[in-house]
């Protein structure tokens, strides 16, 4: 199992990572993270924060949407 599989971060779009205790962002039509300049990946405290940070990362519509 990649990394990128890890159990330990469980969700769609916005996942728990329960290591670090924060959510993470991940576009999974690409399959890549949201990171900071660094290279590090983002963390949030806040599901809110995540979700907003995930729909401008993962653009693309979605069921429902026009």
């Amino acid at each position: 199992m990649t990394h990128d599989q890890s159990p330990r971060l469980h969700g769609y779009g916005v996942r728990w990572d329960t290591e670090a205790r924060c959510y993470r962002v991940r576009n999974e039509c690409t399959g890549a993270w949201l990171c900071k300049p660094n290279g590090e990946r983002s963390g949030f405290s806040s599901f809110t924060e995540a979700f907003s940070a995930w729909r401008l990362f993962e653009v693309h519509k979605r069921p429902g949407e026009q």
